[in-house]
C-alpha cells in the first residue's frame, strides 16, 4: 500500500481501523536465515513461482514500472533494480526522481508489478489518468497461498519495502477495487511486520483500515532472510511467519488481484534520511493453488420450530418448505460483508436476503452490498442462530406460519427465530 494512508486523506476514505493486537516479544538479535518453502506443498499446485534466476528481469511478468499511467514522465516511474545469485535487489539511490511530483509531492519509487491498467489504483482522487498505457497482465488471480523470502532494508528513517495486492475488476476512473498489504514494514520498524488491507469502495471488503503493525516472533529481518505467506481463501486472509500462523483478517476480497512489489520512501511511511542506496532483497515470489480449488460453500437454513427451509421461488419474498437437499433455490452462500454481518447469496437465483422495500417479510433480490437491509448478524442461542438485520435491528422468524420468512421483534426463545445452517456439497 505504498500510498494508502495518502490516499486515504485524499479520498477522505472511511477512518484508519488499528486493530489492538496482542504483544508479541521482541525479536532477538539475530537468529539463521529461515530456509526456502519446498516447491512440492502438500494439498496444493504451484501456480506462480519468480526464483529470479539469471540476471534479467521477466518482462513477460512483471513491468518494470510503477503505475505508469499516473505519471507524464515515464521514465521517473522505471524501477531501479538488480538480479544476482536467484535475489532481486530492489533501490532507490540519491538521484532517484520523485515519480510524479505534481501529484505525490516527493515519493520515490523502485517498484515492478504483475498488471497495469488506465485509472488502475488510483489513491488520490484528484488526480488525472495522465496518458493511455498499455494493457499488461503478466498474472492476476483469485485465491491461493502467496508466500515471499525477502531481507529487508536496514537503512532507518522514512520508507518502506512492499508486496500489496490490488484487484482488478473496477476499470472504470473510481477504480473501486480492493488491496491487500500483504508486507509493507516500514524502514524505522525494523523488527515489525506491518500488514494492511482495505475494499476502497468495494461492497464486499473491509470498510475500515486492517492495520496489524507488530514484531515478528523470532529472528532479525534486516539482516536474514525470512519467509512472509499469506492464504487468501473466499472467507478469510491467514498470514504466516516462517510458516507459523501470525495473523488472521476474517474477510477477503473476491475478485482477480495484481501484485505490486517494490521500495517506498516518504510515502505515509515518514520522511527519509540520506542513507543511500536504500534496497530490499527478494529471493522469491511464489503462490500456490489448493488441489480441489475454493469453491464456495453452501447452506440450508433450517428452521427450529418448523423443521422446513428458506428457499428462494423467485417470487421476490423469501419462501420456507420441506423441500429436498437437492433443490439449489434451498441453498446459500454467506457472503462476508462490513463490520462482521454477512449476506445470503441464494444459489439458484443469485438474489440475497434481505428486507429494503419493509412488506413485512424477507425478500429475495438484487440488492447493493453496502445496503444494510442485506446485512445480517448471527447471533448465537441454544446451538442455533438467530439472524438480525443490520438495518432495523429486528429478527428472521417463521411465527405467523404464513409459509413465508417474517422479521419482527421476535423474542430471543422463540424457536420460530432460531435457525440451524446446515452445510451442503
Amino acid at each position: 500500500m505504498a500510498h494508502s494512508l495518502r490516499r486515504a486523506l485524499s479520498a477522505l476514505a472511511a477512518p484508519l481501523l488499528a486493530v489492538t493486537l496482542a504483544t508479541i516479544p521482541a525479536a532477538p538479535a539475530h537468529a539463521d536465515d529461515t530456509p526456502p518453502s519446498p516447491l512440492d506443498k502438500p494439498g496444493y499446485t504451484l501456480d506462480f513461482s519468480e526464483e529470479f534466476d539469471g540476471t534479467t528481469l521477466d518482462t513477460d511478468r512483471w513491468l518494470p514500472y510503477y503505475l505508469p499511467h499516473w505519471t507524464s514522465e515515464r521514465e521517473k516511474a522505471k524501477a531501479r533494480y538488480t538480479i544476482a545469485d536467484g535475489v532481486l535487489t530492489e533501490r532507490i539511490d540519491a538521484d532517484t526522481p520523485a515519480w510524479n511530483s505534481r501529484y505525490d509531492t516527493t515519493v520515490k519509487i523502485s517498484s515492478i508489478q504483475t498488471y497495469n491498467k488506465d485509472w488502475w489504483h488510483r489513491f488520490n482522487g484528484s488526480m488525472p489518468n495522465d496518458h493511455h498505457e498499455p494493457d499488461f497482465n503478466g498474472y492476476t488471480t483469485k485465491y491461493g497461498y502467496f508466500e515471499i523470502r525477502a531481507k529487508n532494508s536496514n537503512v532507518g528513517g522514512g520508507g518502506h519495502q512492499a508486496l500489496w495486492l490490488v484487484g482488478t475488476d473496477d476499470t472504470t476512473s473510481a477504480s473501486a477495487n480492493p488491496e491487500i498489504d500483504m508486507v509493507e514494514t516500514f524502514f524505522n520498524k525494523p523488527n515489525n511486520w506491518r500488514i494492511a488491507a482495505y475494499g476502497w469502495g468495494n461492497p464486499d471488503f473491509l470498510s475500515n483500515w486492517y492495520l496489524s503493525d507488530a514484531a515478528v516472533p523470532s529472528g532479525s529481518p534486516t539482516t536474514e532472510y525470512h519467509t512472509y505467506g499469506m492464504e487468501w481463501t473466499p472467507t478469510e486472509l491467514k498470514f504466516y511467519y516462517d510458516g507459523q500462523l501470525y495473523r488472521t483478517i476474517p474477510d477477503a476480497p473476491n475478485m482477480p488481484m495484481g501484485m505490486i512489489m517494490g521500495i517506498y520512501t516518504d510515502a505515509g511511511s515518514g520522511q527519509h534520511n540520506d542513507v543511500w542506496p536504500k534496497t530490499w532483497s527478494v529471493d522469491y515470489v511464489r503462490v500456490w493453488k489448493k488441489n480441489g480449488g475454493y469453491p464456495e460453500s453452501y447452506y440450508r437454513l433450517k428452521n427450529r420450530e418448523t423443521g422446513q427451509y428458506v428457499d428462494d421461488d423467485g417470487s421476490g419474498t423469501a419462501k420456507y418448505g420441506a423441500l429436498p437437499a437437492t433443490d439449489l433455490s434451498t441453498q446459500w452462500a454467506v457472503e462476508n460483508a462490513e463490520g462482521g454481518h454477512v449476506r445470503f447469496k441464494n444459489r439458484e437465483t443469485g438474489a440475497y436476503l434481505h428486507m429494503e422495500n419493509q412488506t413485512g417479510n424477507v425478500q429475495t433480490g438484487t440488492v447493493p452490498g453496502t445496503y444494510w437491509s442485506a446485512q445480517w448478524t448471527r447471533e448465537t442461542v441454544d446451538d442455533r442462530i438467530r439472524l438480525k438485520n443490520r438495518w432495523k435491528g429486528t429478527y428472521a422468524h417463521t411465527e405467523s406460519r404464513t409459509g413465508s420468512v417474517q422479521y419482527g421483534n421476535a423474542p430471543p426463545g422463540w424457536w420460530t427465530s432460531q435457525w440451524t445452517l446446515e452445510p451442503v456439497g
